[in-house]
């Protein structure tokens, strides 16, 4: 009775890790990438406070860089400071829009892909 149940546990263990591999092969490395950076800028920036930037033109001395503020209008947007969001960047919003595009993208692309191989 016991290896019976040891059995099942074992096939539900399988069966989950296949889902997740499943869900990750789906997403692809790209698209992992894009989902944590939306998820770190919706739950864990705080867009008010100042950070260490790796950007080159900020880190020379110059005040405007065309893509400096951008995840902050992101995370800004997430927050649901929407004014303060197109303030701090014009194309924060577009950028989200993109990115989501993109996700759904490769998502469609993969799924697509897994069809063709199964039939």
């Amino acid at each position: 009775m016991n290896n019976i149940s040891t059995h099942i546990k074992l096939q539900k263990q399988a069966s989950v890790s296949y889902r997740i591999f499943r869900f990750i092969s789906l997403i692809g490395l790209e698209g992992s990438i894009w989902i944590a950076a939306i998820i770190y800028l919706a739950f864990f920036v705080n867009p008010y406070e100042t950070h260490f930037t790796i950007c080159p033109l900020s880190n020379a001395g110059f005040e405007h860089c065309p893509g400096c503020g951008l995840g902050n209008s992101i995370s800004l947007l997430f927050h649901g400071y929407f004014k303060e969001s197109f303030n701090t960047h014009v194309l924060g919003i577009p950028a989200l829009l993109i990115i989501l595009h993109r996700i759904y993208s490769i998502i469609r692309f993969n799924l697509k892909k897994v069809k063709t191989t199964i039939q």
